[in-house]
């Protein structure tokens, strides 16, 4: 009987001590958190200033409809698209182009210049609903820097057979008010989690078997994902800018130029 009570305190000490070697649950990894990823548009304006004409016809001699014009371009470099452009204007004057010396009045083109001026400032335009990261994004990039030109026209009619000036005109515009277009940028806003590496050795450590026995019946503290959210360079997406791109413009500004001068020029 002895016997049989001294096993039974041996069997259940060794059943005690069996469950409290059970290791504790593994540690799952945590979920990540969802990450923004989202592109944000900036505009930048400038200050426009209407092209500056002067136009003066004189009486002496009166510009009729119909009446025939020939076109002079010897002081002027005029490609052929421009020669064209003018012509129609002067058709849609009433005015017939020719090119015969027998004509009433011949047009020069005396002026058709293009110089680089200093660069134009545009500054960010608040939007009307500002996002997050607009006050940090406006202190980083308040302006942007545009290479700019000044495009100068003058012309004059004069009256065939007598030499007499009966009209001469002068216009002149920077290319930013010219193109009036605001600047486009965007740049994205990424989010990466900075210490995955850190939270998946973490529960890899926790989860050895050593590690499972130690903490039985404790609460361990998974550390938790920390996000960055990282910004990329500013991208442009409209507007002309840089010198190529301002370049581009001239052709079409000295046709609104030469369009504005001639539509000064009354015809009876």
């Amino acid at each position: 009987m002895r016997f049989l009570v001294v096993s039974l305190f041996i069997l259940l000490s060794a059943g005690c001590a069996v469950t409290q070697q059970q290791p504790a649950e593994p540690l799952a990894m945590p979920l990540k958190p969802t990450l923004k990823s989202q592109t944000y548009k900036l505009e930048y304006k400038t200050e426009h200033a209407s092209p500056k004409v002067k136009s003066v016809q004189l009486p002496a001699h009166k510009v009729s409809r119909n009446q025939t014009v020939k076109i002079i371009t010897g002081k002027a470099s005029v490609t052929d698209t421009l020669l064209a452009q003018i012509s129609q204007a002067l058709s849609e004057k009433q005015l017939k182009v020719t090119t015969k010396n027998d004509s009433d009045y011949t047009l020069s083109i005396q002026q058709l210049d293009l110089t680089f001026k200093d660069d134009i400032q545009y500054s960010l335009n608040q939007p009307e609903q500002p996002f997050s990261l607009y006050t940090n994004i406006a202190q980083q990039y308040p302006t942007q820097q545009c290479a700019a030109i000044f495009a100068e026209v003058s012309m004059r009619l004069t009256h065939k057979k007598s030499g007499d000036v009966v009209w001469f005109a002068k216009s002149s515009i920077d290319s930013a008010s010219f193109h009036r277009e605001p600047l486009i940028y965007s740049f994205n806003e990424e989010q990466k989690v900075t210490n995955e590496l850190e939270v998946a050795s973490f529960v890899h450590q926790q989860n050895t078997e050593q590690a499972r026995l130690a903490r039985l019946g404790k609460e361990v503290q998974i550390p938790e994902y920390k996000v960055l959210s990282k910004l990329s360079s500013l991208t442009k997406l409209s507007g002309p800018c840089n010198r190529t791109e301002v370049s581009a413009l001239t052709p079409m500004m000295q046709f609104y130029l030469s369009s504005i001068l001639i539509d000064k020029i009354k015809v009876q």
